[in-house]
């Protein structure tokens, strides 16, 4: 039987938005299952207890339905069974290995126009003032344009339909991180996936009838065991990767860069040892989990330290929590990218040690995408930055339940 804590924050509230870690520590050691009510669900926070969940055949992803599902249609994240398999098997291989490696030069080509505006503005600006550095913020004008211009460019979307799709995320995103209900986001949302699915229909009908290389064409051509993708099956994978993908690399983004900031011995050690780019991102995937929580639904009582999870129960995994477990990770609140238990060679993969992807059949299957994009993303800064630091009289501020990071990062710097 479980027992409210009364000492640290609630689940919900703005001081465990805060500083999500004094919360997660005490469930970790006093309550590893929790049921809260705000939000009807159990919180899970022990890594083992977690990848045993993520990997249950007695786990669901049900839950997804009534909530994302609304307004996202069915995506992997709410199938199970032969559905997940039928259609992870379809999206799967146009998403990874060579396909996507084919794809490398467009992700470079559209970080290279992000940034060099940018970069190239804040020079001119401190030049102009007589300053020695430029300062920026790299969150808004920079990262946080990334991940949705990637994917837009990948999916080949008139340019001219641009900033619909920017609104259009935008307010899904609000939909989806409304965890109080209010009325407002939710009609929002609703209004965008209406507009979103009537202009989805007819591009979907004109990729069947003359593909092109883009991944709407590949989505609307792939086969397995000769059958494919339905159109409402491509149009919810779409809305999945302007939503999710943009979201989750975007926070992952500016974490990588922010952390690294906070270290700037592990930054010299990076901007030395460019492979150490992707070594940071793993890193900062288990210590600031960009998707903080994987919700999914008991098909069967799950009994876990004693305690009775019903079958129907919706569990939360905490995968923010987990990444810092002491029983599976050293020093877990500390951030180091030279650690020897979190491996970079299998941080994008269902082996991966870290829980930033999640697990199990549900593992992220965007991984690989991810991994680019911050690998191109995060070497320009390199390159064309140098004596990097966070601008003085600038505190970041980490915010998100469900999804975390910076919505602001501004830097000074001088040009390489």
């Amino acid at each position: 039987m479980t027992v409210a804590a009364t000492d640290v924050p609630d689940f919900l509230s703005e001081a465990h938005d805060r500083d999500p870690q004094i919360l997660y520590r005490h469930l970790r050691e006093q309550e590893p299952v929790f049921f809260h009510a705000g939000s009807n669900g159990w919180l899970v926070t022990r890594y083992d207890d977690i990848l045993r969940i993520l990997r249950s055949k007695d786990i669901t992803s049900d839950n997804y339905s009534a909530s994302i599902g609304t307004v996202y249609g069915r995506t992997l994240l709410q199938l199970d069974g032969k559905d997940h398999q039928q259609q992870r098997g379809l999206i799967q291989p146009i998403m990874t290995g060579t396909a996507l490696a084919n794809y490398r030069p467009i992700v470079q080509r559209v970080i290279d126009k992000l940034f060099m505006p940018a970069f190239e503005a804040a020079v001119e600006t401190a030049s102009r003032d007589g300053c020695e550095h430029a300062e920026i913020d790299l969150a808004q004008s920079y990262l946080q344009a990334i991940p949705i211009s990637v994917i837009l460019e990948l999916l080949d979307l008139p340019r001219e339909n641009r900033s619909d799709f920017i609104r259009w995320f935008k307010d899904l995103m609000a939909f989806v991180a409304n965890v109080g209900g209010d009325p407002e986001p939710i009609e929002r949302g609703l209004k965008a996936r209406d507009e979103l699915g009537a202009f989805a229909r007819p591009l979907i009908a004109q990729r069947r009838a003359h593909p092109g290389e883009d991944l709407v064409s590949k989505m609307c051509h792939t086969e397995l065991n000769g059958e494919g993708l339905t159109d409402e099956e491509v149009q919810s994978f779409i809305t999945l990767m302007i939503v999710a993908g943009g979201e989750t690399t975007e926070r992952a983004l500016g974490m990588v860069v922010l952390n690294l900031l906070r270290h700037p011995d592990q930054l010299a050690a990076v901007r030395a040892d460019r492979s150490l780019v992707t070594t940071a991102f793993v890193e900062t995937l288990r210590y600031s989990t960009p998707v903080n929580i994987a919700s999914r639904t008991a098909a069967a009582d799950i009994e876990l330290h004693e305690v009775t999870i019903p079958a129907g129960s919706v569990i939360h995994c905490i995968l923010g929590a987990g990444n810092r477990d002491p029983r599976k990770f050293s020093n877990p609140d500390e951030f180091n990218i030279f650690r020897q238990d979190n491996s970079t060679e299998k941080g994008f993969s269902g082996a991966a040690d870290h829980l930033g992807f999640a697990n199990g059949r549900h593992f992220c299957v965007g991984a690989a995408l991810a991994k680019a994009e911050v690998e191109v993303g995060l070497n320009l800064i390199l390159d064309h930055m140098k004596d990097v630091r966070i601008a003085e009289g600038f505190t970041p501020v980490e915010t998100g339940l469900w999804t975390r990071g910076v919505d602001s990062l501004r830097v000074a710097f001088k040009p390489a």
